[in-house]
């Protein structure tokens, strides 16, 4: 696998009317072409914070951010689907505001609302969806663009336990399928070791990198299934007594 992004020594600072308060401190990783990485750690230790800064949404005081060619998309823990437009005009938005409207990639965006299940509501509106089925919409938004590696922050956190099943399930499929490279963060230890290739833990705030752990069960399928695997319970305990309490 060809390394896509990587960070150097990246740091973040933010200044208050009282206090300097350090969020990051000297984080580098190399993420690589095609990996689902989890990050995790305790609240408020800074993993938003690596997340806006990876995707440009805020700025680092030091350190180097390496992407090698790639575009890159962020999906928010809301869904934030316009409600006086349809699913596919929803689903659609990111390209018209793009330009990028082609036949070619209104055709893959409607490949994308068949392949999440949601053919028979391409016309229907948010406030006639369940919340499973908005977060597929802002999924489908966010791959519309084509994008090489996505960041995913806490996005199922609002759904019931069944529907996260199955979207996971249903995400990780096509996210496989697709090659998309997709940073997660998430508190639910589960979650991450069910979906993800490696998990990165970080410390209490100023966060650092205490481990990276890559997952290798017996048997890997989809993260429903990954739940039943023998080592599951040993990476998930192992990845719990190393978080900071």
């Amino acid at each position: 696998m060809s390394n896509i992004l990587t960070i150097k020594n990246l740091s973040k600072k933010y200044h208050t009317p009282k206090e300097e308060i350090l969020a990051i401190k000297d984080i580098s990783l190399n993420i690589n072409e095609g990996e689902i990485i989890g990050i995790v750690g305790s609240s408020g230790c800074g993993k938003s914070t690596l997340l806006n800064i990876l995707s440009d949404l805020d700025s680092p005081t030091s350190g180097k951010i390496i992407k090698n060619n790639l575009t890159d998309a962020y999906m928010l823990q809301s869904d934030a689907l316009l409600p006086w437009l349809d699913v596919l005009e929803n689903t659609l938005i990111g390209l018209k505001i793009q330009k990028k409207l082609t036949p070619d990639n209104i055709s893959y965006v409607k490949d994308l609302i068949n392949n999440f299940g949601l053919n028979n509501f391409i016309h229907a509106y948010p406030n006639n969806l369940s919340g499973g089925m908005k977060q597929r919409v802002a999924l489908i938004r966010t791959l519309a663009l084509k994008p090489n590696i996505i960041y995913l922050d806490e996005p199922l956190s609002a759904l019931d336990y069944v529907t996260r099943l199955t979207i996971t399930d249903e995400i990780y499929n096509i996210l496989k399928k697709m090659k998309v490279t997709t940073i997660l963060i998430s508190h639910d230890i589960a979650e991450c070791v069910s979906f993800c290739d490696k998990i990165i833990v970080l410390s209490k705030r100023p966060a650092i990198v205490k481990n990276i752990y890559e997952i290798k069960l017996d048997n890997p399928s989809i993260p429903s299934k990954n739940r039943q695997d023998k080592l599951f319970n040993y990476y998930y305990d192992l990845i719990w007594s190393d978080l900071d309490k």
